[in-house]
C-alpha cells in the first residue's frame, strides 16, 4: 500500500477512534454530522462594540457576522478532514459518481452558505459538488423554527450561574478595560464605559452574563481568525486566557439555551429530522420528513451554536474538557451515527470539535485537531451504543411537539463552485451592516 495511503488511513482512524472501537461487529450505515459554520466576523460592528473596552476593537476583513477568507480555508480544510474520515470509514469513496451518497445541508445565512460551499469544496474537490439551502432572504425552519430572532426571548428572562459573580467574569472586564479593581470601574464609568461586574440586581446581572457571553466569544473568535498576538484581546489573549475567557459563552449558553424547556422549544425541529434519517436508514417509516435520500451515507447539516446547544439540551448530554474548553467552537459538530449488527440498529452520539490551535491555523491534518468524545444517552447509561428505538421513544418525551414541523423546506442545490451562491462582501461598513442573526 503507498506511503500516502498509509498515512491517510491511520489519520482516519486516530480521529474517529472513540466510535470505531466499538463498532467490530457492527456496520456503520449512516453518519449525520451536525456542525457550526466556520470563523466569522462578530455579530455586532466595532462601534457597537466600543463602549465595553478602553481600546478599540480589532478591524475585520469582512462586515459583521459574516464568514471570512480564513475562515472559507478553514472549511474547506475541515471538509478534506471528513473526506478522509469518511473514506476511513467505508462511507464514501470520494468517488464522483457516487456523491449522491453525501448530502449537504446549510442554513440561509450568507456565513452558512460560504461555509457550506467551503466544506463541499473540500469534501469532494475534484467533483462538481453542491449543498442544499434556501436564498439568504429567506428563514430555514430547520434551525430557527419560529425565525431567526425566536430564540433570543430565552436570553432575556434572568438565568444566573449559583455564585455571582463567575471568576472569569472578572478576569474578561479586566481584559477589556486594562485594568481592575473599584477605581477601574469609577473610571470606566466616567469614561462612559458599559461594565459588567457592577449590575445591581438579577435581571441586569442576566444582562451582564449575556453581553459577557457575545464577547468573550468575539476575543475566541480574534483569536481563531489568526490576527497577530498582540492584536487578540490587545495583547492578552494567547491560547490558555483565551479558553478561560470563552467559558463566559460556555456558561451563557447552559443558562439559556442548552436548559429545558428553552432546549425543546428551539431544538426539537432539527432533532426531530435527524432522527427520522436515523429511522429511514434503519428501514423505519418516520413521522418526519428525513433529511437525505435513503441512499445517503454521510449528511452534513451547517447550522449554528445555538442549534449545538439545544440539540445538547435535548440529548442530556455535555462533552466539556477542560483542555479544549470551547464547547462551541466554529466547525464544532455532533455526530450521529447508525450502526447495524445482528438484525439490531444502534445509535452512536459522540463530538467532533476543533481545537483552538487547528481553527487559528485552518489546518486540520493533525490526529488531534477534532477533539472526539463519545457521550452516553440516558437511555442506556452504561453502553456508548444505544437501541434506536429505545432512542426514539425518550426523544419523544423530551422533544416539543407543537415545535416540529413534519416537512423540510424547500431547499434548492448550489454548485459550491458558482457565483450563483451567495457570498458576503469582502470589506466590512459598519455604518450600513445589516443586523445579523447569532450562532
Amino acid at each position: 500500500m503507498p506511503g500516502g495511503i498509509v498515512r491517510v488511513a491511520l489519520l482516519g482512524a486516530a480521529l474517529l477512534a472513540p466510535v470505531v472501537a466499538q463498532a467490530d461487529e457492527a456496520t456503520l450505515r449512516l453518519r449525520i454530522v451536525v456542525l457550526r459554520h466556520g470563523v466569522r466576523a462578530p455579530t455586532k460592528a466595532p462601534d457597537a462594540l466600543a463602549p465595553y473596552a478602553n481600546r478599540p476593537w480589532a478591524a475585520w476583513p469582512v462586515a459583521p457576522g459574516q464568514l471570512t477568507p480564513h475562515g472559507i480555508d478553514g472549511m474547506r480544510a475541515l471538509g478534506a478532514s471528513y473526506r478522509r474520515m469518511f473514506a476511513v470509514d467505508g462511507l464514501w469513496s470520494g468517488a464522483c459518481d457516487r456523491a449522491g451518497e453525501l448530502v449537504v445541508i446549510a442554513d440561509s445565512t450568507p456565513r452558512n452558505h460560504a461555509s457550506g460551499a467551503a466544506l463541499v469544496q473540500g469534501l469532494m474537490p475534484d467533483c462538481h459538488g453542491t449543498y442544499l439551502a434556501l436564498p439568504t432572504e429567506q428563514n430555514n425552519a430547520l434551525f430557527h423554527v419560529g425565525g431567526k430572532d425566536d430564540d433570543k426571548d430565552d436570553d432575556d428572562k434572568p438565568a444566573l450561574p449559583a455564585t455571582w459573580p463567575p471568576a472569569e467574569l472578572a478576569e474578561l472586564q479586566r481584559v477589556l478595560l486594562g485594568c481592575e479593581g473599584s477605581n477601574c470601574l469609577a473610571q470606566a464609568h466616567a469614561d462612559g464605559r458599559k461594565t459588567l461586574l457592577d449590575a445591581a440586581d438579577d435581571t441586569e446581572r442576566a444582562k451582564a452574563l449575556k453581553t459577557a457571553g457575545s464577547l468573550s466569544e468575539n476575543l475566541m473568535l480574534e483569536y481563531a481568525q489568526g490576527f497577530p498576538s498582540a492584536q487578540v484581546a490587545w495583547g492578552q489573549g494567547d491560547e490558555a486566557a483565551i479558553g478561560r475567557l470563552v467559558t463566559m459563552h460556555n456558561l451563557q449558553f447552559a443558562l439559556a439555551k442548552k436548559t429545558m424547556p428553552a432546549a425543546a422549544r428551539g431544538g426539537s425541529n432539527l432533532l426531530a429530522h435527524v432522527l427520522a434519517t436515523l429511522q429511514q436508514a434503519a428501514g423505519e417509516k418516520p413521522q418526519a420528513a428525513s433529511l437525505a435520500p435513503a441512499s445517503a451515507r454521510a449528511v452534513l447539516v451547517v447550522g449554528h451554536d445555538t442549534n449545538l446547544a439545544q440539540l445538547a439540551g435535548l440529548l442530556d448530554v455535555d462533552w466539556h474538557d477542560a483542555a479544549h474548553p470551547d464547547d462551541y467552537p466554529p466547525g464544532g459538530a455532533l455526530v450521529f451515527d447508525l450502526w447495524q449488527a445482528h438484525g439490531n440498529v444502534s445509535v452512536t452520539v459522540s463530538t467532533a470539535m476543533p481545537t483552538l490551535d487547528a481553527l487559528r491555523h485552518a489546518d486540520f491534518a493533525a490526529a488531534d485537531a477534532l477533539v472526539r468524545k463519545t457521550l452516553k444517552l440516558a437511555p442506556c447509561p452504561g453502553s456508548d451504543r444505544c437501541p434506536l428505538d429505545q432512542v426514539s421513544r425518550w426523544l419523544r418525551t423530551r422533544m416539543d411537539a407543537t415545535r416540529i414541523d413534519p416537512a423540510l423546506p424547500a431547499l434548492r442545490a448550489w454548485p459550491a463552485a458558482s457565483q450563483e451562491a451567495p457570498h458576503e462582501p469582502a470589506v466590512s461598513k459598519p455604518a450600513t451592516a445589516v443586523p445579523q442573526a447569532k450562532g
